[in-house]
């Protein structure tokens, strides 16, 4: 009976003991979470007075107690944010970059909670979940109705909310694509040949990418009037010029392909044919703003190129648009080489290609 009783007991002790563990490891245990005034931001006009920029405070906290002393890194920002004696910490954000930047910890070395240092188990920097900012055009969902075109439809027709001193421009041409083959007096391709084009006044100036096996290159540029222009030929460090005073002029508003034949002796490049042969070629370098929908990659839809208001319109099945699917916004850059392409031309969902930090998550708003 004693042995029995003694046994209780020290069941009883090893049980409190145990408790007492468990409540120490469930504090330490406490998620470390970083907390956000405001995560969502309306897109500002880029201004001289830095009015487009803004202050955003945050704090780290275990719990009711700050984190002291833990880094913080802001995108690709290589600048370190220290939290302080209150865990908190402040974020300059410029307003006018269309984008998601995470807020993430990176160092927990030297970190304190109530004056103490971190456990092992608190300073692993992999369990505390980053946050995200996102700066984009807020959208105003105008109507929703059946497709006139497909019963199985329903057309968006919403537009994304501009600041009002802002000028915005949506997806359009920006520049265009000169290209070519760079040849040897043999007329044999050469590879890794550099093609410059620069001006006069020395204000602008394109290099191409290294010419490949096929001795092709391309490059983009955008013209002016009347533009008088270098062209030059980096190969084997040697450089190529034209004759002297001979320039070459751009055409404007069109692509262009120029193939080149090096001369067998010296560096000047003859500009004439064979030697030099340009005509123009299709295509332009698009750049803009596009919206999606947040849905699975099979899910297809069209989406039309913004106008010069924001308008723009999407038709998704209607199966789709009844699970409240959130939007996306991103930059894109892309080369088309048919039809020029204008506001409210439809696009297929597959065209746009949505870029590592498009702000994503958006919900329109019923005007």
């Amino acid at each position: 009976m004693k042995l029995y009783t003694k046994m209780i007991a020290i069941c009883t002790l090893a049980a409190a003991l145990a408790g007492c563990t468990d409540s120490n490891s469930d504090k330490e245990a406490q998620e470390l979470q970083l907390k956000m005034d405001e995560t969502t931001f309306a897109l500002k006009q880029w201004k001289v007075d830095g009015s487009h920029s803004n202050h955003i405070s945050g704090t780290f906290m275990q719990g009711e107690k700050p984190v002291v002393n833990a880094v913080l890194q802001v995108g690709k920002n290589k600048r370190s944010i220290e939290t302080g004696d209150d865990g908190s910490f402040q974020i300059l954000l410029d307003q006018s970059l269309l984008g998601e930047t995470p807020v993430q910890v990176v160092s927990l070395d030297h970190a304190t909670i109530g004056g103490k240092p971190l456990s092992k188990n608190q300073s692993d920097i992999d369990k505390v979940a980053p946050l995200s900012l996102n700066v984009y055009y807020p959208i105003e969902i105008l109507s929703t109705a059946v497709s006139t075109q497909d019963p199985k439809q329903t057309e968006i027709k919403g537009r994304l909310v501009a600041d009002k001193t802002a000028s915005v421009a949506f997806f359009q041409e920006d520049k265009f694509r000169i290209s070519g083959i760079v040849k040897d007096s043999s007329g044999v391709p050469v590879q890794g040949a550099i093609v410059w084009i620069d001006r006069d006044t020395g204000e602008g100036f394109a290099k191409s990418s290294p010419t490949d096996e096929n001795g092709y290159y391309s490059m983009f540029y955008l013209p002016e009037e009347d533009e008088d222009t270098n062209l030059t030929v980096d190969y084997n460090s040697v450089k190529y010029t034209l004759p002297e005073n001979k320039v070459f002029h751009f055409p404007e508003d069109t692509s262009l392909n120029v193939d080149i034949t090096l001369p067998s002796e010296g560096s000047v490049i003859d500009d004439k044919p064979p030697t030099l042969v340009s005509h123009t070629a299709p295509g332009a370098l698009y750049l803009g703003l596009l919206v999606g929908l947040d849905v699975a990659e099979d899910v297809n839809y069209t989406v039309t190129i913004p106008d010069a208001a924001g308008n723009f319109s999407i038709t998704v099945p209607t199966k789709v648009w009844e699970q409240n699917p959130t939007f996306f916004e991103t930059n894109m850059s892309k080369f088309i080489e048919k039809d020029e392409l204008q506001a409210g031309d439809s696009l297929p969902s597959s065209f746009i290609e949505m870029t590592a930090d498009a702000p994503r998550n958006i919900k329109g708003e019923l005007k």
